[in-house]
């Protein structure tokens, strides 16, 4: 009976999907399709049971439709933008892994055996640069994520390539960004077709999940299933769209008329701006725990500067007056007290 629990995603993670924005969404439905493409349908070939086959089938339908809906909806003057910066994106994730090959075909002994741990890095995260743009970007998040921690980030300080691993970081962000910003055009857009696509897709993707396990109860109780490492490879994906891709409730404060702070309930304002949210842009905290948005502190109603390591709270703020050059020019300059 325990086996019949092991895929994850049939209660509560479906849930989380469901209110998932649509980006996030599709963009677990591409990898849930392509795990179940790759590693159940093509690995098990012609011993693959139809109905699993029938179920791929429908499920590469369904996340085409959505693909479509999605498409539709988020056609917007930033996507010509877009576009660019992931051709610059993927010209230098095209440069880090032919740099990476290249050093370990003729680099030194050590790069040698560091170069193949990245590659397989880059394998496993599957990175695809004809992929969409949202599914892309959650597979160089990914791959970011771990070689920037020990053991792969050692390996690229043996290649050299760190830097060209944060270039490719801020290249991905902006991206990120870029579609966000998109998406938040379009939000008065009507979407009962996106929303339609959707209810599809999760039917397809629930019955599916029922398939498979169906089939591992009964491989399990044979001997060793064939479609265990599918199941853990794709409860492992789901934990990271849980943990990164998909939102946790963000709150948002206004602080002036243009100007807002997003925070996860419970965090520092320290801990929100470390968290990367694309809607914090701009916001830095200083190594004496001021938080600033763009060079100007962030004040609190009494008018002090707002403790970094303190917990976000809904109240009054204001950002401190940019600072103005004395009458006669010269470099002395008053600080200026909000009222």
């Amino acid at each position: 009976m325990a086996y019949t629990e092991r895929f994850k995603q049939i209660e509560p993670f479906v849930g989380k999907m469901q209110r998932a924005p649509h980006a996030a969404h599709l963009s677990w439905m591409q990898r849930f399709q392509e795990r179940v493409g790759t590693l159940i349908v093509t690995e098990l070939g012609q011993d693959c049971p139809a109905m699993i086959v029938s179920q791929n089938t429908a499920l590469v339908a369904a996340v085409q439709a959505e693909d479509e809906a999605y498409r539709t909806i988020t056609r917007s003057p930033l996507s010509d933008q877009i576009a660019e910066a992931d051709q610059v994106r993927d010209n230098t994730f095209v440069g880090l892994r032919t740099m990476v090959e290249a050093l370990g075909r003729v680099g030194t002994q050590a790069q040698k055996e560091a170069a193949p741990r990245v590659l397989q890095a880059m394998r496993d995260y599957q990175v695809n640069i004809s992929e969409g743009y949202e599914l892309e970007s959650t597979h160089i998040a990914q791959l970011i994520q771990q070689l920037e921690v020990s053991p792969l980030s050692d390996d690229c300080t043996t290649l050299a390539v760190t830097a060209l691993v944060a270039q490719l970081k801020t290249e991905n962000q902006q991206v990120q960004t870029l579609i966000a910003q998109r998406n938040e055009q379009q939000a008065g857009i009507d979407a009962q077709a996106m929303q339609r696509a959707r209810q599809a897709a999760d039917l397809v993707y629930v019955e599916t999940v029922m398939v498979i396990n169906a089939f591992a109860v009964v491989e399990q109780q044979q001997g060793v299933s064939p479609y265990d490492h599918a199941i853990d490879v794709v409860n492992q994906d789901q934990e990271y769209y849980v943990q990164q891709v998909f939102p946790r409730g963000v709150k948002k404060l206004k602080i002036t008329a243009n100007v807002y702070f997003s925070y996860y309930q419970g965090e520092t304002w320290r801990e929100a701006v470390d968290e990367g949210l694309q809607s914090n842009e701009g916001w830095t905290v200083t190594a004496d725990d001021e938080v600033l948005y763009q060079q100007r502190r962030l004040l609190d109603k009494q008018g002090e500067p707002v403790d970094a390591a303190t917990k976000v709270e809904a109240g009054q703020y204001s950002l401190e007056a940019e600072a103005q050059p004395a009458p006669d020019g010269g470099g002395d300059v008053t600080p200026v007290t909000p009222e």
